[in-house]
């Protein structure tokens, strides 16, 4: 299969080998789990709030690493925890020296949920609040939704510079996954 979508994209793509597709290699670094205890817990009762409050930390890590380009593709935006990491790894991207003067791409792709459509407009202004005033100069944040039937984005992948890749199957939501209630 892999070999099959190299060929394609060889073929087919190959004027934009480098810019929007790549070979890549690497190995897995870190396994992370939530509730993180989940499977050590003798008890079966609801984790206590707070349980996981380190998840978010960590994409905010991740994403904060981008020099060139970072891709996020979820099934809807985030909120609470989650919006603050990817706010505070914007931020963290602004403040950074950027290499040839270059704007860092940061690319959002949600899916389209039936009865929960996304504002494009509004996560825009949700994701930039609180940006330093040169932000446009130094991030060109581009969001966007699946808008043609249904789609069910449960891919959970964030890409940063092809040299990290983040994949599971966690939604960025932390009233469901953070907390107890």
């Amino acid at each position: 299969m892999g070999s099959a979508a190299y060929n394609v994209l060889r073929r087919h793509h190959n004027h934009r080998h480098h810019e929007l597709w790549n070979v890549t290699k690497g190995k897995v670094i870190s396994l992370f789990q939530t509730p993180h205890d989940a499977f050590t817990r003798d008890d079966r009762t609801n984790p206590p709030d707070g349980h996981d409050d380190w998840f978010p930390q960590e994409m905010e890590n991740l994403i904060a690493q981008t020099e060139e380009w970072c891709d996020i593709l979820t099934l809807a935006p985030p909120d609470g925890l989650f919006l603050d990491a990817f706010k505070n790894a914007f931020k963290k991207i602004c403040e950074k020296e950027v290499s040839l003067n270059r704007k860092v791409i940061i690319r959002i792709m949600f899916g389209n949920v039936v009865g929960q459509p996304v504002n494009c407009t509004k996560v825009i202004a949700e994701l930039t609040e609180g940006l330093p005033e040169n932000a446009d100069e130094k991030i060109k944040l581009w969001v966007g939704s699946w808008r043609k039937g249904v789609s069910w984005n449960h891919a959970k992948i964030i890409a940063v510079d092809g040299k990290y890749l983040w994949t599971g199957g966690h939604n960025f939501w932390d009233r469901h996954y953070l907390k107890s209630k």
